[in-house]
Protein backbone atom coordinates (compact mmCIF):
# COMPACT_ATOMS: atom_id res chain seq x y z
CA UNK A 1 0.00 0.00 0.00
CA UNK A 2 3.20 2.82 0.96
CA UNK A 3 4.54 1.83 -2.31
CA UNK A 4 1.81 2.30 -4.41
CA UNK A 5 0.91 5.44 -2.46
CA UNK A 6 4.10 6.52 -2.94
CA UNK A 7 3.98 5.92 -6.91
CA UNK A 8 0.61 7.30 -7.07
CA UNK A 9 1.86 10.84 -5.67
CA UNK A 10 4.79 11.06 -7.73
CA UNK A 11 2.49 9.96 -11.04
CA UNK A 12 0.51 12.79 -9.48
CA UNK A 13 3.10 15.32 -8.98
CA UNK A 14 4.77 14.84 -12.48
CA UNK A 15 1.23 15.06 -14.06
CA UNK A 16 0.64 18.47 -11.71
CA UNK A 17 4.29 19.56 -12.42
CA UNK A 18 3.55 19.26 -16.58
CA UNK A 19 -0.11 20.46 -16.34
CA UNK A 20 1.42 23.55 -14.25
CA UNK A 21 3.96 23.94 -16.98
CA UNK A 22 1.77 23.99 -19.74
CA UNK A 23 -0.78 26.38 -18.29
CA UNK A 24 2.06 29.14 -17.26
CA UNK A 25 3.66 28.58 -21.09
CA UNK A 26 -0.31 29.09 -22.52
CA UNK A 27 -0.77 32.20 -19.95
CA UNK A 28 2.78 33.63 -20.98
CA UNK A 29 2.17 32.81 -24.81
CA UNK A 30 -1.34 34.21 -24.42
CA UNK A 31 0.14 37.21 -22.54
CA UNK A 32 3.16 37.53 -25.87
CA UNK A 33 0.51 37.20 -28.14
CA UNK A 34 -1.62 40.11 -26.63
CA UNK A 35 1.67 42.26 -25.97
CA UNK A 36 2.55 41.57 -29.79
CA UNK A 37 -0.42 41.80 -31.19
CA UNK A 38 -1.23 45.40 -29.43
CA UNK A 39 2.12 46.84 -29.77
CA UNK A 40 1.80 46.30 -33.54
CA UNK A 41 -1.89 47.48 -33.49
CA UNK A 42 -0.74 50.72 -32.07
CA UNK A 43 1.65 51.00 -34.74
CA UNK A 44 -0.91 51.99 -37.04
CA UNK A 45 -2.33 54.46 -34.50
CA UNK A 46 1.37 55.80 -34.13
CA UNK A 47 1.59 56.26 -37.80
CA UNK A 48 -1.27 58.20 -38.54
CA UNK A 49 -0.60 60.27 -35.09
CA UNK A 50 3.31 61.34 -36.48
CA UNK A 51 1.51 62.11 -40.00
CA UNK A 52 -1.08 64.20 -38.14
CA UNK A 53 1.43 66.29 -35.94
CA UNK A 54 3.64 66.74 -39.24
CA UNK A 55 0.56 68.10 -41.45
CA UNK A 56 -0.65 70.35 -38.33
CA UNK A 57 3.49 71.48 -37.86
CA UNK A 58 3.49 72.05 -42.13
CA UNK A 59 0.53 73.99 -42.02
CA UNK A 60 0.58 75.82 -38.72
CA UNK A 61 -2.46 74.54 -37.14
CA UNK A 62 -1.61 73.41 -34.28
CA UNK A 63 -4.36 73.31 -31.67
CA UNK A 64 -2.10 74.82 -28.99
CA UNK A 65 1.24 76.12 -28.66
CA UNK A 66 3.74 74.36 -31.72
CA UNK A 67 6.23 73.91 -28.68
CA UNK A 68 3.76 71.53 -27.43
CA UNK A 69 3.14 70.09 -30.95
CA UNK A 70 6.43 69.39 -31.33
CA UNK A 71 6.73 67.76 -28.34
CA UNK A 72 3.63 65.53 -29.15
CA UNK A 73 5.39 64.86 -32.22
CA UNK A 74 8.68 63.72 -30.57
CA UNK A 75 7.06 61.70 -28.34
CA UNK A 76 5.17 59.72 -30.83
CA UNK A 77 8.19 59.25 -33.01
CA UNK A 78 10.05 57.89 -30.10
CA UNK A 79 6.97 55.50 -29.42
CA UNK A 80 6.81 54.13 -32.74
CA UNK A 81 10.31 53.70 -33.45
CA UNK A 82 10.78 51.95 -29.39
CA UNK A 83 7.68 49.16 -30.52
CA UNK A 84 9.28 48.65 -34.18
CA UNK A 85 12.77 47.61 -33.05
CA UNK A 86 10.99 45.66 -30.21
CA UNK A 87 8.82 43.95 -32.89
CA UNK A 88 11.71 43.51 -35.52
CA UNK A 89 14.37 42.31 -33.06
CA UNK A 90 12.87 41.64 -30.03
CA UNK A 91 12.68 43.06 -26.66
CA UNK A 92 13.05 42.04 -22.91
CA UNK A 93 11.99 45.00 -21.62
CA UNK A 94 8.62 44.75 -22.96
CA UNK A 95 8.63 41.09 -23.32
CA UNK A 96 8.61 40.93 -26.84
CA UNK A 97 10.30 38.18 -28.49
CA UNK A 98 10.45 39.05 -31.96
CA UNK A 99 9.63 38.02 -35.20
CA UNK A 100 7.11 34.75 -34.12
CA UNK A 101 7.45 32.73 -37.47
CA UNK A 102 9.32 33.07 -40.54
CA UNK A 103 6.47 35.24 -42.20
CA UNK A 104 6.82 37.64 -39.91
CA UNK A 105 10.17 38.12 -40.34
CA UNK A 106 9.56 38.31 -43.88
CA UNK A 107 7.62 40.91 -43.46
CA UNK A 108 9.67 43.20 -41.66
CA UNK A 109 12.76 42.46 -43.78
CA UNK A 110 11.95 41.46 -46.75
CA UNK A 111 11.29 43.00 -50.32
CA UNK A 112 13.85 46.10 -51.46
CA UNK A 113 13.21 48.47 -49.83
CA UNK A 114 12.31 46.27 -46.89
CA UNK A 115 9.22 47.24 -44.25
CA UNK A 116 12.00 47.79 -41.67
CA UNK A 117 14.14 50.16 -44.63
CA UNK A 118 10.70 52.30 -44.80
CA UNK A 119 10.24 52.52 -41.08
CA UNK A 120 13.42 53.75 -40.71
CA UNK A 121 13.27 56.31 -43.46
CA UNK A 122 9.62 57.27 -41.59
CA UNK A 123 10.86 57.84 -38.45
CA UNK A 124 13.95 59.97 -39.67
CA UNK A 125 11.43 62.34 -42.08
CA UNK A 126 9.07 63.12 -38.94
CA UNK A 127 12.31 63.56 -36.70
CA UNK A 128 13.39 65.98 -39.14
CA UNK A 129 10.36 68.08 -39.38
CA UNK A 130 10.09 68.13 -35.25
CA UNK A 131 13.69 69.60 -35.10
CA UNK A 132 13.73 71.59 -38.06
CA UNK A 133 12.68 75.25 -37.28
CA UNK A 134 9.34 76.56 -37.78
CA UNK A 135 9.61 79.12 -40.79
CA UNK A 136 11.32 76.05 -42.80
CA UNK A 137 8.80 73.54 -42.89
CA UNK A 138 5.71 73.79 -45.50
CA UNK A 139 3.75 71.50 -47.16
CA UNK A 140 5.84 71.25 -50.16
CA UNK A 141 8.98 70.53 -47.61
CA UNK A 142 10.41 66.82 -49.18
CA UNK A 143 9.98 65.43 -45.16
CA UNK A 144 6.60 66.54 -44.76
CA UNK A 145 5.44 65.18 -48.54
CA UNK A 146 7.57 61.81 -47.85
CA UNK A 147 6.02 60.84 -43.91
CA UNK A 148 2.03 62.48 -45.59
CA UNK A 149 2.63 60.27 -48.26
CA UNK A 150 3.49 57.13 -46.59
CA UNK A 151 1.98 57.04 -43.38
CA UNK A 152 -2.14 57.25 -43.25
CA UNK A 153 -1.04 54.75 -46.74
CA UNK A 154 1.22 52.59 -47.96
CA UNK A 155 2.94 52.04 -44.66
CA UNK A 156 -0.29 51.50 -43.12
CA UNK A 157 -0.83 48.37 -45.58
CA UNK A 158 1.87 46.88 -44.44
CA UNK A 159 1.25 47.29 -40.41
CA UNK A 160 -1.59 45.73 -40.91
CA UNK A 161 -0.32 42.81 -42.98
CA UNK A 162 1.87 42.68 -39.93
CA UNK A 163 -0.81 42.18 -37.29
CA UNK A 164 -2.57 39.89 -39.33
CA UNK A 165 0.07 37.81 -39.43
CA UNK A 166 1.09 37.93 -35.34
CA UNK A 167 -2.81 37.34 -34.96
CA UNK A 168 -2.63 34.11 -37.31
CA UNK A 169 1.15 33.13 -35.46
CA UNK A 170 -0.30 33.53 -31.83
CA UNK A 171 -3.70 31.55 -32.75
CA UNK A 172 -1.68 28.79 -33.87
CA UNK A 173 0.89 28.85 -30.93
CA UNK A 174 -2.08 28.78 -28.55
CA UNK A 175 -3.65 26.23 -30.12
CA UNK A 176 -0.73 24.18 -29.57
CA UNK A 177 -0.58 24.57 -26.23
CA UNK A 178 -4.44 23.98 -25.88
CA UNK A 179 -3.87 20.51 -26.88
CA UNK A 180 -1.01 19.92 -24.46
CA UNK A 181 -2.54 21.01 -21.85
CA UNK A 182 -5.75 18.92 -22.33
CA UNK A 183 -3.90 15.69 -22.95
CA UNK A 184 -2.06 16.57 -19.33
CA UNK A 185 -5.24 17.19 -17.73
CA UNK A 186 -6.60 13.95 -19.54
CA UNK A 187 -4.30 11.93 -18.01
CA UNK A 188 -4.40 13.38 -14.39
CA UNK A 189 -7.88 12.85 -14.64
CA UNK A 190 -6.85 8.85 -15.45
CA UNK A 191 -4.49 8.45 -13.27
CA UNK A 192 -6.62 10.18 -9.58
CA UNK A 193 -9.47 7.97 -10.78
CA UNK A 194 -6.80 4.98 -10.54
CA UNK A 195 -5.69 6.38 -7.29
CA UNK A 196 -9.20 7.08 -6.27
CA UNK A 197 -10.37 3.13 -6.93
CA UNK A 198 -6.66 1.46 -5.44
CA UNK A 199 -5.49 3.97 -2.55
CA UNK A 200 -7.32 6.93 -1.37
CA UNK A 201 -11.05 4.64 -1.16
CA UNK A 202 -9.63 3.10 2.21
CA UNK A 203 -8.28 6.15 3.74
CA UNK A 204 -11.98 8.13 3.56
CA UNK A 205 -12.70 6.33 7.02
CA UNK A 206 -9.70 7.81 8.53
CA UNK A 207 -9.89 11.22 7.54
CA UNK A 208 -13.70 11.82 8.27
CA UNK A 209 -12.36 10.85 12.15
CA UNK A 210 -10.05 13.71 11.32
CA UNK A 211 -12.94 16.26 10.17
CA UNK A 212 -14.20 17.12 13.69
CA UNK A 213 -10.71 17.81 15.25
CA UNK A 214 -10.08 20.42 12.65
CA UNK A 215 -14.22 21.88 12.85
CA UNK A 216 -12.89 22.46 16.39
CA UNK A 217 -9.93 24.15 15.85
CA UNK A 218 -11.62 26.28 12.99
CA UNK A 219 -13.70 27.09 15.75
CA UNK A 220 -11.12 28.70 18.32
CA UNK A 221 -9.46 30.35 15.48
CA UNK A 222 -12.44 32.52 14.51
CA UNK A 223 -13.03 33.12 18.15
CA UNK A 224 -9.49 34.53 18.48
CA UNK A 225 -9.72 36.33 14.97
CA UNK A 226 -13.08 37.88 16.43
CA UNK A 227 -11.15 39.17 19.29
CA UNK A 228 -7.84 40.67 17.64
CA UNK A 229 -10.30 42.42 14.58
CA UNK A 230 -12.53 44.05 17.95
CA UNK A 231 -9.03 45.18 19.53
CA UNK A 232 -7.69 46.37 16.15
CA UNK A 233 -11.14 48.29 15.30
CA UNK A 234 -10.78 49.98 19.17
CA UNK A 235 -7.60 51.15 18.58
CA UNK A 236 -8.09 52.53 15.34
CA UNK A 237 -10.93 54.50 16.49
CA UNK A 238 -8.49 55.72 19.73
CA UNK A 239 -6.09 57.00 17.01
CA UNK A 240 -8.80 58.79 14.93
CA UNK A 241 -10.04 60.44 18.00
CA UNK A 242 -6.65 61.69 18.58
CA UNK A 243 -5.40 62.56 15.31
CA UNK A 244 -8.45 64.72 15.10
CA UNK A 245 -8.23 66.43 18.78
CA UNK A 246 -4.70 67.21 17.17
CA UNK A 247 -5.62 68.60 14.17
CA UNK A 248 -8.30 70.33 16.15
CA UNK A 249 -5.76 71.97 18.57
CA UNK A 250 -3.58 73.05 15.48
CA UNK A 251 -6.14 74.76 13.92
CA UNK A 252 -7.40 76.38 17.25
CA UNK A 253 -3.62 77.79 17.78
CA UNK A 254 -3.01 79.34 13.77
CA UNK A 255 -6.57 80.83 14.10
CA UNK A 256 -5.84 82.38 17.48
CA UNK A 257 -1.91 83.17 16.60
CA UNK A 258 -3.70 84.87 13.07
CA UNK A 259 -6.44 87.03 15.24
CA UNK A 260 -3.91 87.67 18.27
CA UNK A 261 -0.97 89.03 15.65
CA UNK A 262 -1.83 93.07 16.30
CA UNK A 263 -1.65 91.88 20.04
CA UNK A 264 1.18 90.20 20.07
CA UNK A 265 3.23 93.20 18.02
CA UNK A 266 1.75 96.04 20.60
CA UNK A 267 4.58 95.51 23.04
CA UNK A 268 7.12 95.14 20.36
CA UNK A 269 6.09 98.38 18.71
CA UNK A 270 6.20 99.87 22.30
CA UNK A 271 9.19 98.65 23.10
CA UNK A 272 10.40 99.95 19.38
CA UNK A 273 8.82 103.67 20.63
CA UNK A 274 11.34 103.40 23.39
CA UNK A 275 14.02 102.73 21.90
CA UNK A 276 13.77 105.39 19.58
CA UNK A 277 13.50 108.04 22.91
CA UNK A 278 16.58 106.84 24.49
CA UNK A 279 18.63 107.03 20.81
CA UNK A 280 17.50 111.14 21.16
CA UNK A 281 19.23 110.75 24.41
CA UNK A 282 22.75 111.98 25.30
CA UNK A 283 24.78 108.20 25.44
CA UNK A 284 27.94 106.82 26.70
CA UNK A 285 29.62 104.81 23.84
CA UNK A 286 28.47 102.36 26.08
CA UNK A 287 25.10 103.20 26.18
CA UNK A 288 25.50 103.91 21.97
CA UNK A 289 26.60 100.50 21.81
CA UNK A 290 24.02 98.82 23.67
CA UNK A 291 21.28 100.59 22.13
CA UNK A 292 22.87 99.58 18.85
CA UNK A 293 22.46 95.89 20.07
CA UNK A 294 19.27 96.94 21.01
CA UNK A 295 17.96 98.07 18.05
CA UNK A 296 19.50 95.00 16.03
CA UNK A 297 17.64 92.04 18.73
CA UNK A 298 13.92 94.14 17.92
CA UNK A 299 14.38 93.96 14.39
CA UNK A 300 14.90 90.69 14.83
CA UNK A 301 12.32 89.74 17.32
CA UNK A 302 9.68 91.31 14.66
CA UNK A 303 11.09 89.43 12.03
CA UNK A 304 10.68 86.40 14.23
CA UNK A 305 6.92 87.49 15.15
CA UNK A 306 6.04 88.38 11.95
CA UNK A 307 7.40 85.18 10.31
CA UNK A 308 5.28 83.09 13.00
CA UNK A 309 2.42 85.52 12.30
CA UNK A 310 2.33 84.55 8.59
CA UNK A 311 2.65 80.58 8.65
CA UNK A 312 -0.47 80.80 11.36
CA UNK A 313 -2.37 83.25 8.72
CA UNK A 314 -1.24 80.52 6.33
CA UNK A 315 -2.53 77.51 8.17
CA UNK A 316 -5.73 79.39 9.22
CA UNK A 317 -6.72 80.28 5.64
CA UNK A 318 -7.26 83.36 6.45
CA UNK A 319 -4.84 84.85 3.68
CA UNK A 320 -6.75 85.55 -0.26
CA UNK A 321 -5.02 86.12 -2.90
CA UNK A 322 -6.24 88.61 -5.44
CA UNK A 323 -4.59 88.52 -8.29
CA UNK A 324 -4.54 90.39 -11.19
CA UNK A 325 -1.67 92.01 -13.49
CA UNK A 326 1.25 92.75 -12.18
CA UNK A 327 4.36 94.93 -13.67
CA UNK A 328 7.54 93.01 -13.19
CA UNK A 329 9.75 95.94 -13.86
CA UNK A 330 8.62 98.28 -10.80
CA UNK A 331 8.83 95.33 -8.62
CA UNK A 332 12.09 93.95 -9.08
CA UNK A 333 13.18 97.77 -9.13
CA UNK A 334 11.63 98.59 -5.82
CA UNK A 335 13.15 95.87 -4.27
CA UNK A 336 16.84 96.84 -5.39
CA UNK A 337 15.80 99.85 -3.88
CA UNK A 338 15.11 98.39 -0.61
CA UNK A 339 17.76 96.00 -0.52
CA UNK A 340 20.17 97.96 -2.14
CA UNK A 341 21.86 99.45 0.96
CA UNK A 342 22.46 96.00 3.07
CA UNK A 343 24.04 94.44 0.15
CA UNK A 344 25.92 97.78 0.00
CA UNK A 345 27.08 97.57 3.54
CA UNK A 346 27.81 93.43 2.86
CA UNK A 347 30.05 94.90 -0.46
CA UNK A 348 27.67 92.77 -2.28
CA UNK A 349 26.62 93.86 -5.93
CA UNK A 350 22.73 93.76 -6.42
CA UNK A 351 21.72 94.22 -10.13
CA UNK A 352 18.66 94.03 -11.75
CA UNK A 353 17.49 92.53 -15.17
CA UNK A 354 13.52 93.58 -15.32
CA UNK A 355 12.24 93.27 -18.68
CA UNK A 356 8.64 95.14 -19.96
CA UNK A 357 6.40 92.03 -18.80
CA UNK A 358 3.68 91.47 -16.49
CA UNK A 359 2.33 88.86 -14.73
CA UNK A 360 -1.25 87.16 -12.94
CA UNK A 361 -0.68 87.79 -9.48
CA UNK A 362 -1.13 88.94 -6.38
CA UNK A 363 1.22 92.06 -6.22
CA UNK A 364 1.41 92.24 -2.12
CA UNK A 365 1.69 88.62 -1.43
CA UNK A 366 4.31 88.11 -4.74
CA UNK A 367 6.66 90.66 -3.61
CA UNK A 368 6.65 89.38 -0.27
CA UNK A 369 7.66 86.27 -1.97
CA UNK A 370 10.44 88.05 -3.38
CA UNK A 371 11.59 89.72 -0.27
CA UNK A 372 12.17 86.61 1.63
CA UNK A 373 13.94 85.12 -1.20
CA UNK A 374 16.25 88.27 -1.60
CA UNK A 375 16.84 88.58 2.23
CA UNK A 376 17.82 84.87 2.24
CA UNK A 377 20.22 85.48 -0.62
CA UNK A 378 21.82 88.04 1.17
CA UNK A 379 22.08 86.25 4.22
CA UNK A 380 23.81 83.64 2.80
CA UNK A 381 26.24 85.64 0.19
CA UNK A 382 29.62 86.40 1.53
CA UNK A 383 31.07 87.53 -2.10
CA UNK A 384 30.20 88.49 -4.74
CA UNK A 385 26.37 89.66 -5.41
CA UNK A 386 22.91 88.69 -6.47
CA UNK A 387 20.55 89.12 -9.84
CA UNK A 388 17.12 90.14 -9.87
CA UNK A 389 15.92 88.72 -13.01
CA UNK A 390 12.93 88.11 -15.17
CA UNK A 391 12.17 86.09 -18.50
CA UNK A 392 9.22 85.15 -20.83
CA UNK A 393 8.80 81.03 -21.13
CA UNK A 394 6.36 80.29 -23.77
CA UNK A 395 2.98 81.57 -21.65
CA UNK A 396 4.89 81.76 -18.36
CA UNK A 397 7.41 84.57 -16.78
CA UNK A 398 10.05 82.95 -14.58
CA UNK A 399 11.21 85.96 -12.05
CA UNK A 400 14.56 84.25 -10.93
CA UNK A 401 16.70 85.68 -7.61
CA UNK A 402 20.41 84.45 -8.13
CA UNK A 403 23.00 84.59 -5.68
CA UNK A 404 26.82 83.91 -5.48
CA UNK A 405 26.82 82.36 -1.96
CA UNK A 406 27.28 79.26 -0.23
CA UNK A 407 24.85 77.18 -2.24
CA UNK A 408 22.75 74.18 -1.17
CA UNK A 409 23.45 70.54 -1.65
CA UNK A 410 21.56 68.10 -3.16
CA UNK A 411 20.29 66.39 -0.27
CA UNK A 412 18.63 69.69 1.65
CA UNK A 413 17.19 71.32 -1.68
CA UNK A 414 13.82 69.24 -0.98
CA UNK A 415 13.90 69.92 2.93
CA UNK A 416 15.01 73.70 2.72
CA UNK A 417 10.86 74.47 2.23
CA UNK A 418 10.10 72.68 5.00
CA UNK A 419 9.21 74.59 8.65
CA UNK A 420 12.01 75.28 10.99
CA UNK A 421 14.27 73.86 8.77
CA UNK A 422 17.94 75.49 8.23
CA UNK A 423 21.19 74.59 6.60
CA UNK A 424 24.46 75.44 5.64
CA UNK A 425 26.75 77.90 8.35
CA UNK A 426 23.69 79.30 10.15
CA UNK A 427 21.88 76.31 10.57
CA UNK A 428 22.71 76.54 13.90
CA UNK A 429 21.72 80.60 14.72
CA UNK A 430 18.29 81.63 14.99
CA UNK A 431 19.41 85.10 16.00
CA UNK A 432 18.07 85.63 12.29
CA UNK A 433 15.17 83.89 11.66
CA UNK A 434 13.45 80.69 12.30
CA UNK A 435 13.87 79.14 9.28
CA UNK A 436 10.01 79.83 8.53
CA UNK A 437 11.28 82.66 5.01
CA UNK A 438 11.16 79.54 2.55
CA UNK A 439 8.66 77.55 4.16
CA UNK A 440 6.32 81.03 3.90
CA UNK A 441 7.49 81.67 -0.16
CA UNK A 442 6.38 77.60 -1.10
CA UNK A 443 3.61 77.96 0.89
CA UNK A 444 2.33 81.68 -1.12
CA UNK A 445 3.50 80.01 -4.17
CA UNK A 446 1.02 77.00 -3.52
CA UNK A 447 -1.80 79.62 -2.76
CA UNK A 448 -0.98 81.60 -5.95
CA UNK A 449 -0.80 78.44 -7.90
CA UNK A 450 2.81 79.47 -8.67
CA UNK A 451 5.44 77.27 -8.74
CA UNK A 452 8.74 77.69 -6.65
CA UNK A 453 12.06 75.63 -7.61
CA UNK A 454 15.83 76.09 -6.98
CA UNK A 455 19.06 74.77 -8.37
CA UNK A 456 22.20 75.60 -6.72
CA UNK A 457 25.80 74.04 -6.35
CA UNK A 458 27.74 73.98 -2.94
CA UNK A 459 30.13 76.76 -3.49
CA UNK A 460 29.11 78.01 -6.26
CA UNK A 461 25.53 79.93 -5.57
CA UNK A 462 21.80 79.07 -6.35
CA UNK A 463 18.73 80.25 -8.79
CA UNK A 464 15.48 80.02 -7.06
CA UNK A 465 12.78 80.45 -9.64
CA UNK A 466 8.76 81.75 -9.47
CA UNK A 467 6.67 80.65 -12.51
CA UNK A 468 4.08 82.78 -13.23
CA UNK A 469 1.93 82.77 -15.53
CA UNK A 470 1.74 85.57 -17.92
CA UNK A 471 -0.47 88.35 -18.32
CA UNK A 472 -1.18 91.85 -20.82
CA UNK A 473 -0.65 95.15 -19.55
CA UNK A 474 -4.15 96.63 -18.42
CA UNK A 475 -5.50 99.02 -20.91
CA UNK A 476 -5.22 101.85 -18.69
CA UNK A 477 -1.42 101.56 -19.08
CA UNK A 478 -1.46 101.07 -22.55
CA UNK A 479 -3.06 103.95 -23.13
CA UNK A 480 -0.68 105.79 -20.44
CA UNK A 481 2.39 104.19 -22.72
Amino acid sequence: MTRRYVMALAAVAMLAVAGLGAFQALVAAHDRTLAVVNISGRQRMLSQRIALYVEKLSHDTCDDRRSTCVEALRESIALFDTAHRALAFGSAALDVPGPTSPQVEGLYFGGSPSLHERVERYTAAARLVADAPAESIGPDHPAVRHVLAEGPGPLLDSLDKIVHQYQIDGEAALATLRRMEFTVVTLTLLTLLLEAMLIFRPMVGRIRSQFGHIDRMSASLRRANEELEARVLARTRELADAKAEAEKANRSKSRFLAAAGHDMLQPLQAAEMFTGLLEGEALTPRGRSVMTDLRRTQDSLRHLVQSVLEVSKLEAGTIRPALQPVAVAPLLHGLAAEFGPQALDRDLRLNVVAPDLWVNSDPLLLERVLRNLVGNALRYTRTGGLVLGARRRGGRVWLQVVDSGVGIAAADQARIFQEFVQVGETAHDRSEGLGLGLAIVDRLCRLLHHRVTVKSVPGRGSTFTIDCPAASAPAEHLADA
